[in-house]
C-alpha cells in the first residue's frame, strides 16, 4: 500500500491498500465478529460506521480506529474490516467510520484540521461509552499514518483515552514529512541522485508555497512544467482543494501532544516505511515527549521487512507496491507481516483484559 502522510496524504489523497486477508493470523477457534451499522454525531456531521463486537459475553474494552489520509471509508481498503474482525474475535469492540463526506457520512473531510479529527475521535469514544456492551473506562485509539498524528492529539485532550496504538505515524513538524517521503520512495525505487535532488527540490518548493499565502495557481503552473518527468508520479499532483486543506494543517508539530499523553502507548513501525521514513528518529520523538509527560508505559515494536502498512516488503517502494497490487488481483490479497495483529491484542489483553 502507498499511503504517505503529507503530500500523498494531503495533496494526492491516494490510498492503495489492496485486500488484506486474515490468513497470516488464523483464528479458527474464535467465533466470528458481529457487525452492526451505527451512527454518531460530531458537530453538524452525522458519521456512519461499522461496529465490530464479540459474539460472546461483555461488556468489553473497545478500540476506535482513526484512519489515514484521503477519502477513506470505514473499510480502509480492507484494513478497517480486517482489524475490526480481529479485535472483535479477540474480545474487543471496534469502531470504524466513514470520514465526513465519504460513504454514508455527512460533512467534508477537506475542511478538517487535525484538532477537528481528534475531537471527532473523542466523539466516537463518547458514543461507545454510552453502550452497555462496552467498558466505559477501557476505550482507546488506534491510529495509522495521518491517524497516528491524530491519536496522540486526542489523548492529549482527554484523560478518558485509555490507550494509544500508534502505527506508522509521522512525528515532528508535519511540513517536513513530504521531503522525507519523496527522497525515501525514489531511493527505494532506484532513481538516480540527480532525479532525487530535482524531486526533493520541487517538494521543498511546494511546501514553501503551501506554508505561505500564495495562490494555488502558482503551484499548479510549477506542476505543469514537471508533470512528464519520471519522478513526478512519486511526488504526486496536488489539486486546489487539497492545497488549501494542507494549508490548514501544515504547521502542526506532533511533539508537544506526546508531552500530555499519560495513558499506555504501543508504538509500531515497519523498517521499510518510505512514507514516514526510518522509524528510529520517529520513536525518539515519541519517547522524548512521553518522558516529559512522566509516562513510562510505552512499548515499541519495529518489524523487519515491513512497509508503511505493516505488510511484507523488501524495499517499501512504489514499484514493489504496484507489482504486489497486480498479484493481488490474481491471488486475492496480501498479508500483514507475521505477528502484527496478535501483538496489538496481546498488549491490550495484558493491560485491560479482553472481556471474553
Amino acid at each position: 500500500m502507498h499511503l504517505a502522510l503529507l503530500m500523498t496524504l494531503l495533496c494526492s489523497g491516494l490510498f492503495q491498500a489492496g485486500s488484506l486477508r486474515e490468513s497470516s493470523n488464523p483464528e479458527p477457534n474464535r467465533p466470528d465478529a458481529i457487525v452492526e451499522e451505527v451512527h454518531f454525531r460530531h458537530g453538524d456531521n452525522v458519521l456512519a460506521g461499522s461496529l465490530f463486537r464479540p459474539a460472546l459475553g461483555g461488556p468489553h474494552p473497545a478500540v476506535v480506529l482513526v484512519l489515514g489520509s484521503g477519502a477513506q471509508d470505514r473499510t480502509y481498503g480492507g484494513v478497517g474490516t480486517t482489524l475490526g474482525k480481529h479485535f472483535a474475535r479477540s474480545g474487543f469492540v471496534c469502531l470504524a467510520w466513514d470520514k465526513p463526506g465519504v460513504g454514508k457520512s455527512t460533512g467534508d473531510y477537506h475542511a478538517q484540521t487535525f484538532r477537528d479529527r481528534a475531537e471527532e475521535a473523542l466523539a466516537a469514544m463518547r458514543f461507545l461509552r454510552a453502550r452497555a456492551d462496552v467498558q466505559p473506562d477501557r476505550i482507546g485509539i488506534w491510529g495509522h499514518s495521518q491517524g497516528g498524528i491524530v491519536a496522540p492529539l486526542a489523548a492529549s485532550l482527554a484523560d478518558e483515552v485509555a490507550f494509544v496504538i500508534e502505527v506508522s505515524g509521522w512525528q515532528g513538524p508535519v511540513w517536513h514529512q513530504d521531503l522525507v517521503r519523496v527522497e525515501a520512495e525514489l531511493r527505494a525505487d532506484g532513481f538516480s541522485e540527480a532525479d532525487i535532488q530535482k524531486a526533493t527540490t520541487f517538494a521543498q518548493m511546494r511546501m514553501d508555497l503551501i506554508r505561505g499565502t500564495g495562490p494555488f495557481e502558482e503551484l499548479d503552473k510549477a506542476q505543469e512544467a514537471v508533470k512528464m518527468l519520471s519522478w513526478f508520479e512519486h511526488v504526486h499532483r496536488c489539486d486546489r482543494a487539497l492545497f488549501y486543506s494542507a494549508r490548514r494543517n501544515i504547521g502542526y508539530d506532533t511533539g508537544p501532544s506526546w508531552e500530555r499523553v499519560r495513558c499506555p502507548v504501543l508504538v509500531i513501525y515497519g523498517d521499510k516505511d518510505t512514507s514516514s521514513g526510518p522509524p528510529e528518529g520517529l520513536v525518539a520523538i515519541i519517547r522524548r515527549g512521553l518522558a516529559k509527560a512522566g509516562n513510562q508505559d510505552v512499548t515499541v515494536r519495529i518489524y523487519h521487512n515491513a512497509d508503511h502498512s505493516l505488510r511484507k516488503s523488501e524495499t517499501g517502494g512504489r514499484k514493489e507496491g504496484e507489482r504486489r497490487a497486480q498479484l493481488q488481483k490474481k491471488e486475492a490479497g496480501a498479508d500483514f507481516v507475521l505477528g502484527y495483529l496478535d501483538t496489538m491484542t496481546a498488549w491490550l489483553d495484558k493491560r485491560f483484559g479482553s472481556g471474553r
